[in-house]
């Protein structure tokens, strides 16, 4: 019992040492071996959600609903195969797609970093939950939701002109590198508004 104790205490030094050495090198802009995300939406206050943009179509409101409604269901989905075994909204509203089949389906990846780095209510939003920790990316004309911890294992695009669906990114070769440099680039920009990060409104000079 006294040995279990012990390395309990052990691991949670170790991860208090990790988590200052990556907040040190978010807050001085370096590169961090693991971001540290907001959670929620950073440009309203926690817990709350933004309002919604005035002069909405119908379709883009359906698009943002069921973003919205996917990413909570892919953070709180535990299983690491969603399109097999996952929540209605998933099984049934979520098809599968190449970024090839419509040229509408590449704009959020082209896009989504520059977005979040604007900010604003609503742009974005961090979902943490059983089934690790997805983000949520609203554009003008289209949705971004990928699950990004414990790994990036699901991607899915919406559209207004197909507001009523979401479309999962199969393994796509040719867009490959798009897919991965958006991701990427999607993350940072996030974790600029999480602990330690430029934007976060706590961020405050590491004590030497």
């Amino acid at each position: 019992m006294a040995w279990a104790s012990w390395v309990d205490d052990l691991r949670n030094l170790w991860s208090e040492i990790a988590h200052d050495q990556v907040w040190r090198a978010q807050s001085e802009g370096a590169d961090a071996p693991v971001k540290v995300l907001p959670v929620g939406d950073p440009a309203v206050p926690f817990g709350q959600r933004a309002a919604e943009p005035r002069g909405l179509s119908e379709a883009a409101r359906r698009r943002r609903a069921l973003a919205d409604q996917v990413v909570n269901a892919l953070a709180n989905q535990p299983t690491i195969d969603p399109w097999r075994a996952g929540t209605d909204v998933i099984v049934q509203q979520v098809l599968p797609a190449r970024l090839g089949d419509d040229p509408a389906m590449r704009q959020p990846f082209v896009e989504a970093a520059a977005v979040v780095e604007r900010g604003g209510p609503g742009v974005l939003r961090v979902v943490p939950g059983d089934g690790g920790v997805a983000l949520r990316v609203h554009g003008p004309s289209w949705s971004l939701v990928f699950r990004v911890s414990p790994f990036v294992d699901a991607i899915v695009v919406f559209v207004d002109a197909t507001s009523r669906y979401g479309w999962r990114v199969e393994d796509d070769t040719e867009s490959r590198e798009l897919i991965e440099e958006a991701v990427t680039q999607v993350v940072a920009e996030a974790a600029r508004y999480g602990w330690g990060g430029d934007k976060h409104p706590a961020t405050v000079a590491p004590v030497a």
